[in-house]
Formats: structure tokens, C-alpha cells, sequence
């Protein structure tokens, strides 16, 4: 095993290409091999995703998106071991782009750099939203308890929360209708709308359907304000954004219904796993998502797993990745094997 680290790895065989996905090669080298603290990261991480949206003129279409992304900092204050989700963001968005580049594009499904950069970026924003409800469950779990110390028949008592207009985009349009198209395009078996309403009945927050939903409903906004009979055709207002409906609709929505999926649980692709094939964003960016498991401070380890506890190869057209760790190696192959279609990966 290569234990000069997989950041290290990683950045070495993107480093040529990362200008393609609007990143600045000292930056990603600096972000990837510091010994900073975690507040660090976690500042240097914002200050990255702005920069990776500014580069080709993206700043004014992604500027709000990156707002949302700023909110699991200030959460930290509430909840200061919450799993982390913003550098995990940008190490799963780097990883993904060394993935795309060596293992996805090779075969002939690779991802365009806009659609990832969205989708990688962003696939937690609405973690907060997760945070809120966990954080009441103490709460409504200790009056339970005290009913079971009183002996008292009655029903749990515990807090939904209940978003209200995320779903619904401007000129009448259902986000979930939008979402559902795209899903049945790529052949994956999942019901949105029966999702969204399964997660609110429950009140257990998916963060994955809320980034999503929330993504959705911000740059509709923006759409909204720029391309307000959302036209099919070249419109340049403000400079450098091309706000042609058909990005909305051939990108964004792409992007946004990854992420939907992105942290559904493994009975929804229980007959329809995820295949590069024919959903190459969905693919990636959950096998991204499910590799990038280090330096990843949580309840349970304050630290998380340092990289040189991982490594990746890619060669002749097989992923091999390598955890040191056998419970998480034994948790993350589970993953892979339950959701997408992976033959040619292998965990060791």
C-alpha cells in the first residue's frame, strides 16, 4: 500500500485537469496536504467552493448556493461534533473529478465538469436541515423515558418538521415532478414524491432530498429573475451566465436529482441499482460520496480517519480502492454492493 496518503494520490492524478472544474492547482495542493486544524479546513473549504463558482464566470449563478453551504459552519456552535459535511464536500468533489477523469470517462460515461461541480459540491447543503430535527430528539426522548418511569400508557411524543414550499418552483412547477423525469431517464426505480412524503410522515429529515429540493429552488429563483419566460434560447444577463432555459433542465436538474438519490437508503435500489451506464451523475456521485471517509471528525472520533488509512488506483478500467480499517472497509463495500452496479471496483 501507497501510505504517502490518497489526498496526496488524488491530487497527483488530477492535478493537470482540475483548471477544467474552475480549481486553482496551489489551492487544491495547499487544501489537500496542510496539517491545519479543522476550523481551518473548514473556512479554507468555503473560501474554495466560492472560488471553483467564480472561475468562468459562474459567480452570480452559484453565489447563493455557496450561502447555503456556509450554514453547517455556524451549526457547529450548537452541535460541535455534528459529522462534517463541508470539507467532506470538496474531498468527495476532488475525488470524484480523479474517478470521472480515470475510471468514468475511459469507458465512455463521463460526467460534464458543470453537472459535477453542482452535484459534488452541494450534495449536503441541506444537512443543517437534519441537524434541527436530531438536535429536538432529546428533547422528546427524555419525556418518553419519564412516561416509562411513570408506568403510563400513551403515545411517544416526538417533533416533525414540516418544509413548506421547497417542493414548489415559480411558474407552477412541482420540483418533484422535475426530479421524477430525470430519475425515470436513468432508469432508476425510485418514487420522489412517494420519498418526500414517506420522510415527512416519518420526521426523519434526509438531508440528500433536501440539499437537493433546496438547490432546485434557489436557482429557479435565479431563473426566475433573469429568464422569466424561462426561453430556449442565449440570454446574458448578468454577464458571463448564459440563463437558456436548456441549461436548467439539461444541468441543473440533473444535478439536483443525484443528489436526491444520493443518500437515499439501499432498499430504494434494491432492483435498480445505480449504473455508470445509464446514470453516470447518480453513480458518481454516490460512489464518491460513499468512499470519502477520512478526516472526517465526528461524535465518535473527534479526529475522523486520517488519508493514509485509504488509497485509490485506477488501472485498466478497474477501481481498487483500499481501507485500512476493516470495519469501515467492511461497511463501505456493503454499500457499494447494495446500490450500485460495481464489478469492476474492488475493496481491499
Amino acid at each position: 500500500m501507497n501510505y504517502m496518503g490518497i489526498n496526496r494520490t488524488v491530487f497527483n492524478a488530477i492535478r493537470n485537469v482540475l483548471w477544467d472544474y474552475g480549481c486553482y492547482e496551489d489551492e487544491i495542493e495547499r487544501f489537500l496536504t496542510a496539517r491545519w486544524g479543522f476550523r481551518r479546513r473548514q473556512t479554507e473549504a468555503i473560501s474554495i467552493l466560492e472560488g471553483i463558482m467564480t472561475a468562468h464566470g459562474k459567480q452570480e449563478l452559484l453565489r447563493y448556493v455557496v450561502e447555503l453551504a456556509r450554514v453547517e459552519q455556524g451549526i457547529r456552535e450548537l452541535e460541535p461534533w455534528v459529522r462534517d459535511h463541508v470539507v467532506h464536500a470538496l474531498l468527495s468533489f476532488l475525488l470524484g473529478i480523479h474517478i470521472n477523469e480515470h475510471f468514468m470517462k475511459p469507458s465512455g460515461h463521463g460526467v460534464d465538469a458543470f453537472q459535477w461541480k453542482l452535484a459534488g459540491l452541494f450534495h449536503d447543503v441541506g444537512y443543517p436541515v437534519q441537524v434541527a430535527r436530531d438536535m429536538l430528539k432529546p428533547f422528546t426522548d427524555q419525556i418518553n423515558k419519564i412516561k416509562q418511569t411513570l408506568g403510563v400508557a400513551a403515545p411517544d411524543v416526538f417533533f416533525r418538521l414540516i418544509p413548506v414550499g421547497i417542493d414548489q418552483l415559480t411558474k407552477g412547477v412541482g420540483s418533484l415532478n422535475l426530479i421524477q423525469r430525470q430519475l425515470d431517464d436513468w432508469g432508476i426505480a425510485v418514487d420522489a414524491n412517494r420519498e418526500y412524503s414517506d420522510m415527512l410522515f416519518s420526521g426523519r429529515i434526509c438531508h440528500g432530498i433536501m440539499s437537493s429540493l433546496s438547490i432546485l429552488y434557489v436557482i429557479d429563483l435565479m431563473y426566475q429573475k433573469y429568464n422569466q419566460g424561462r426561453e430556449y434560447q442565449d440570454t446574458y444577463e448578468p454577464l458571463g451566465i448564459n440563463w437558456n432555459q436548456s441549461y436548467f433542465e439539461n444541468d441543473v436538474v440533473p444535478a439536483c436529482s443525484a443528489i436526491f438519490v444520493h443518500n437515499l437508503p439501499k432498499r430504494c435500489f434494491t432492483n435498480a441499482p445505480l449504473d455508470k451506464q445509464r446514470a453516470p451523475l447518480a453513480f458518481l456521485l454516490r460512489l464518491s460520496d460513499c468512499l470519502q471517509d477520512w478526516d472526517r471528525p465526528s461524535a465518535d472520533n473527534h479526529r475522523g480517519i486520517p488519508n493514509h488509512s485509504f488509497q485509490i488506483s485506477i488501472t485498466g478500467g478497474r477501481l481498487k480502492f483500499t481501507v485500512t480499517d476493516r470495519e469501515r472497509r467492511n461497511k463501505i463495500a456493503a454499500e457499494i454492493a447494495a446500490t450500485l452496479v460495481a464489478s469492476d471496483i474492488e475493496l481491499s
